[in-house]
């Protein structure tokens, strides 16, 4: 694994090589629109432009190349989850970083606290804020009040779509982030640092449309643990890095069209992200009648 200063380095310098490129988060908050149930309220159901829009809206937080932004951004996008799979994560991310200490975790791997990233946190936290929005909105009355309301919702579900998207990619759930890394390889992987932008970015981008992923839809479920949804959504991702990897060595993401087999990965890891997505807008707008209980509550 590289030090995050490199990996922020290489990020700053070409953007769209580490993340979904544009035309891959479009799909993903699209597809999460189309199959979202229609008992939730209308307004949000036509909003389907603009959440579709907000998709890659963290990418664009780091064209400014500002040093704070950037800093809480990165490791916002991805969990390396080999460093901590053994260990039994608090949905509290300062809890987290305290176990990173505590557990040895950061020492054993001479890492820093924020080099193992933070995406499933950022997904839990901001469907937990979604669903505080959907409460206010319950508790509003029609007028300008309930306007802002509307528009804060739009917006954290939207970019919400980012994190969800970014984490349904095996490379963003795996210390072989752009390339094989370590001492053993026994199946030859690649090991150059053009692996990541070329499925997610250059392939998706030229061979993947919306058509392809709406038949790898799954059925809604409804998520009462968000966290607890996060890290199944990221461990299941995770399963399929070494299939990512024997399909890229085999040349399917190579050519325009790539291999059917490598279309067919593609769709349903971006279906994958759409519905977890949809999901968790849908759980959202339903967890919010229940009844409010105070946190400090043990």
């Amino acid at each position: 694994m590289k030090p995050i200063a490199l990996a922020l380095s290489i990020f700053l310098s070409a953007p769209s090589l580490l993340a979904w490129g544009e035309k891959g988060h479009l799909i993903v908050n699209e597809a999460a629109t189309r199959g979202v149930p229609n008992d939730m309220p209308v307004f949000f159901l036509e909003a389907f432009s603009r959440l579709t829009y907000l998709g890659p809206e963290p990418d664009r937080w780091y064209t400014g190349h500002f040093p704070s932004i950037t800093a809480v951004n990165f490791p916002e996008h991805f969990i390396n989850f080999e460093y901590v799979e053994g260990l039994t994560l608090p949905a509290d991310r300062y809890q987290f970083i305290d176990l990173l200490y505590t557990s040895g975790t950061l020492r054993r791997y001479g890492i820093g606290n924020a080099t193992i990233g933070f995406a499933p946190w950022r997904i839990a936290e901001l469907s937990e804020l979604l669903t505080v929005q959907w409460r206010l909105w319950r508790d509003s009355q029609p007028g300008a009040e309930r306007a802002q309301i509307e528009g804060n919702i739009i917006y954290v579900a939207g970019t919400l779509g980012h994190y969800v998207g970014d984490t349904a990619n095996p490379h963003h759930t795996t210390i072989h982030y752009n390339g094989w890394v370590g001492t053993t390889n026994p199946q030859h992987f690649r090991t150059d640092c053009e692996t990541h932008g070329r499925f997610e970015n250059y392939f998706v981008t030229r061979a993947i449309e919306l058509s392809d992923v709406l038949p790898y839809m799954r059925a809604p479920v409804l998520r009462s643990d968000y966290f607890s949804a996060a890290i199944g959504h990221v461990k299941e991702s995770n399963a399929l890095v070494e299939t990512l990897y024997r399909i890229d060595r085999d040349g399917g993401f190579d050519s325009q069209n790539g291999t059917p087999e490598a279309r067919e990965f593609a769709a349903r890891r971006l279906a994958a992200g759409a519905s977890m997505l949809r999901d968790l807008w849908w759980s959202a707008w339903r967890n919010s009648a229940a009844p409010l209980t105070d946190w400090r509550t043990p």
